[in-house]
């Protein structure tokens, strides 16, 4: 009787912005591919995403890049990027890993529990619609205008524990009164490139088999 594959280890990071994602590419030495029809690079054990601002590409494009993965891959989801957040909860430039998601429109909450410690604080994140100019006193924490899609998607194919949002402030919600360039965003992800890359490697590693990868259930 034939063994079971061995699947092998891939994380797939998942962008909005140009801005975004050019410091990771530049960092993990990763090439584009150009198969898929959509932005798309890849390197040894990784890949990275872009799907644009918003939610209208995400169940299109990562479900069918997560479809087609998941058949020889075990794959973690990592959605890397700028999130606007509360001045009384959150500091710009700094690094936060989400503990809990919800979609501001539908109310669809999603909850990410670490299965191990890692040196990042941990924030609530609220999914909107269009960027919050106002202050955000109603939003506790961070917004941002992709997470949630995101989530939604790959518990379609991935479970919970595989998936993770980084995300950095940008801004104190407070978008009229800043102007957020595109060499403002690519540097602040380019200064916590170091903590993103060790963040990976810890994540990686509860990706010892293939044991217990069944997608969540709704």
């Amino acid at each position: 009787m034939a063994g079971k594959k061995i699947k092998n280890r891939l994380q797939c990071i998942v962008t909005a912005l140009k801005a975004e994602s050019d410091p990771l590419i530049r960092f993990f030495d990763l090439s584009p591919d150009y198969s898929m029809g959509f932005p798309l690079f890849r390197g040894e054990g990784l890949m990275l995403i872009g799907v644009g601002i918003g939610k209208n590409k995400i169940s299109k494009n990562l479900g069918t890049l997560l479809k087609k993965e998941i058949k020889q891959n075990l794959v973690q989801v990592i959605n890397i990027g700028v999130a606007g957040g509360n001045p009384r909860s959150t500091k710009i430039g700094q690094c936060y890993l989400v503990n809990r998601i919800m979609d501001g429109e539908t109310n669809q909450g999603h909850e990410i529990n670490s299965l191990i410690e890692y040196d990042l604080e941990e924030k609530s994140l609220v999914t909107v619609e269009k960027g919050i100019t106002d202050g955000g006193d109603s939003y506790p924490e961070l917004v941002d205008m992709e997470a949630s899609a995101i989530c939604a998607v790959s518990r379609q194919y991935i479970p919970t524990q595989q998936l993770a949002i980084i995300k950095i402030v940008s801004d104190h919600m407070d978008l009229e009164k800043i102007d957020l360039s595109f060499k403002t965003i690519a540097g602040l992800i380019e200064h916590n490139v170091p903590i993103i890359n060790k963040f990976l490697l810890d994540f990686r590693s509860i990706l010892k088999s293939d044991h217990n990868t069944k997608p969540a259930m709704n």
